[in-house]
């Protein structure tokens, strides 16, 4: 039996609302049996988020855009957010046990094989890979290749 390749992709409003609808994208592309749909929601909630809360999307009129692709392997996953740009790149961030904010990019390490960020024409495109069987993330340096959108 061989599986198909699945991927969704859509431009959101650039507003904490549709967040939702981010996640939801996951869960369309994914199906509700996949080994790593809980982690890909999270980390497509988490990237949807900071697009909005450190770029341009979360202004008036802004917009994210979304793709989120399950390859023929079982339990790979591929998320790609890209937004309207923003004064930095995303980083991990020293841990502060007080604040309220600053870890989601350490969430996406832990559950991510993989993931980088990088800016053309002014938009960030921030992307990860899941894979399973998933061994710690590194940060790419590097594009991610094509086929996530």
């Amino acid at each position: 039996m061989t599986r198909r390749t699945s991927a969704i992709y859509a431009e959101l409003a650039g507003t904490p609302q549709a967040a939702r609808q981010a996640r939801e994208l996951a869960r369309q592309a994914l199906g509700e049996d996949h080994p790593a749909l809980d982690d890909a929601e999270l980390i497509v909630s988490e990237l949807f988020s900071n697009a909005i809360a450190h770029s341009r999307s979360g202004h008036p009129g802004g917009t994210v855009a979304v793709a989120v692709q399950a390859p023929a392997h079982p339990g790979d996953v591929r998320i790609l957010v890209r937004d309207a740009g923003g004064p930095d790149a995303p980083a991990l961030t020293a841990d502060d046990s007080d604040s309220e904010h600053g870890r989601g990019i350490a969430v996406i390490s832990a559950l991510a094989t993989e993931w980088g960020s990088h800016t053309v024409d002014g938009e960030r495109i921030t992307w990860c890979r899941l894979r399973s069987g998933r061994t710690p993330a590194r940060v790419a340096d590097r594009e991610p290749e094509r086929e996530a959108g």
